[in-house]
């Protein structure tokens, strides 16, 4: 009897369905930094980036990074030369020949508009 009641909690709890949820939904994105390789976007990171960029800024790589929850660091980089900005929230600066400005900054990420200047 206890072996027969065992067999049937068993395969009661075995038949609730269990939700999987897919890796891809709770993935963080990869900001599109190829739209920003000309200076003119906006960009939101969850984590520090570096990506090419046109030496036509006066330098070829750019770097992002929070620097805590109340800062964004902005590094312009080449051969010979760097140039770098520390914006809090509604502030805007230059890097090189590029127009920085700091619109949102939470602990998980940061937005940042650029332009060329």
């Amino acid at each position: 009897m206890a072996t027969t009641c065992l067999a049937i909690a068993f395969a009661a709890v075995a038949a609730v369905p269990v939700a999987a949820v897919p890796v891809s939904a709770s993935a963080v994105k990869t900001p599109d930094v190829k739209a920003c390789f000309d200076g003119k976007c906006k960009i939101t990171i969850t984590t520090a980036v570096k990506f090419r960029v046109s030496g036509q800024l006066g330098f070829t790589w750019l770097s992002i990074a929070r620097v805590d929850s109340s800062a964004v660091k902005v590094q312009g980089t080449g051969p010979g030369v760097s140039s770098a900005t520390t914006l809090g929230v509604g502030g805007s600066g230059s890097v090189g020949k590029l127009s920085v400005k700091v619109s949102s900054i939470t602990d998980a990420s940061a937005t940042v508009h650029l332009a060329p200047r």
